[in-house]
């Protein structure tokens, strides 16, 4: 089901009473997009946190897949971003 779907058959619904769900549906995006941020940016907090606390008892050949996983990881931002 697309949003504009969704917006025609909550209008349908809500017409009689006189009630406009644009306004509605659009800020429950909006509140929907900020907790996915929230949860992303406690997550990549919380992944970075236990990286920085495992990195001194990390083997050399650990260390270097890691800085490798970092550097692939940089790439591919760098390449959805444009």
């Amino acid at each position: 089901m697309t949003l504009q779907t969704l917006l025609n058959v909550t209008n349908h619904f809500f017409h009689p009473i006189g009630m406009n769900t644009e306004p509605l549906s659009t800020a429950l995006i909006l509140v929907g997009i900020i907790v996915l941020l929230l949860v992303a940016v406690g997550g990549i907090a919380y992944g970075l946190f236990k990286a920085v606390k495992s990195v001194p008892n990390l083997t050399t050949k650990q260390f270097i897949l890691f800085l490798l996983l970092i550097a692939v990881a940089l790439v591919v931002i760098g390449a959805i971003l444009p």
